[in-house]
């Protein structure tokens, strides 16, 4: 917008409006039809969701989470984890409302054309969330694969909800358990991205082994940075320090000698 046209009757713009934008003037106008401008009143911001008039993020985050709760409600004890980092919980964040730059969001979007949405992974399917995270023929080996880092047996759904409930929950429904397991969750999530994007961008195809490292180094360094470790020691007790000694003995026997390693984790 350049400016006001006389006496304020019409704006100016450096180019035509998309019909999208026409639809936001609208509202805009519409919104400020009963607002009278003061020439001898300074212009100011004022935000009415908090009573000192200036914005919060915690206001604004009140704000969109109690529009409609049920939107989170599915998905709630995923986000902000504070062993994640930022842009993680964000990804998480846009995971879950489905906002992620999938092929078929993209194409959605008009972004791409319908002949290339094709799986990154080049298993033939359509790239959409749910097939590129959960049942992609060669995603879904690296599952596979964290589930025998972890020990343990078991059939995994295709679908994020559903799986994000079932993976949690595979060592107990303690908080501190599914904390954790949430933790590794969301790292191989994280991998998958990361790995799909560089096989777009930069034409890399890294092998599940070399994935499944990736897992194990990135989900010890997000626990170790919050001591989720010491707290796992602590509160589950036997099968806790098994968790512990599988984490260290297979990320770290590169750098520590494991007996070594565990005593300074035992003593955190």
């Amino acid at each position: 917008m350049v400016g006001w046209g006389a006496d304020g009757g019409a704006w100016q713009w450096r180019r035509r409006l998309f019909a999208w934008e026409e639809g936001l003037l609208g509202e805009c106008v519409e919104r400020l039809s009963n607002f009278v401008l003061q020439v001898d009143l300074a212009n100011r911001w004022v935000w009415k969701l908090h009573s000192t008039h200036r914005y919060t993020v915690h206001s604004a985050y009140s704000y969109l989470t109690s529009v409609d709760n049920n939107i989170f409600e599915d998905f709630k004890h995923f986000l902000w984890l504070k062993t994640v980092p930022l842009k993680v919980n964000i990804f998480v964040w846009r995971l879950f409302l489905n906002r992620l730059a999938t092929k078929d969001n993209l194409l959605k979007m008009n972004v791409l054309e319908a002949n290339n949405v094709a799986c990154s992974a080049l298993c033939g399917k359509e790239e959409e969330r749910d097939h590129l995270f959960f049942q992609c023929d060669h995603y879904g080996r690296l599952w596979l694969l964290i589930s025998n880092w972890l020990d343990i047996v078991t059939a995994l759904p295709g679908e994020l909800n559903t799986h994000a409930n079932q993976f949690c929950a595979l060592w107990g429904l303690s908080k501190n358990s599914m904390t954790a397991f949430s933790i590794i969750w969301i790292s191989v999530l994280f991998v998958i991205w990361k790995d799909r994007n560089r096989r777009i961008f930069q034409n890399q195809f890294d092998q599940l082994e070399a994935l499944l490292e990736r897992v194990k180094f990135q989900t010890y360094w997000w626990l170790k940075a919050n001591c989720i470790c010491s707290l796992l020691i602590i509160n589950f007790g036997d099968k806790s320090y098994y968790f512990v000694y599988r984490l260290s003995c297979n990320v770290l026997s590169v750098f520590f000698p494991c007996g070594c390693f565990l005593a300074s984790l035992v003593c955190m």
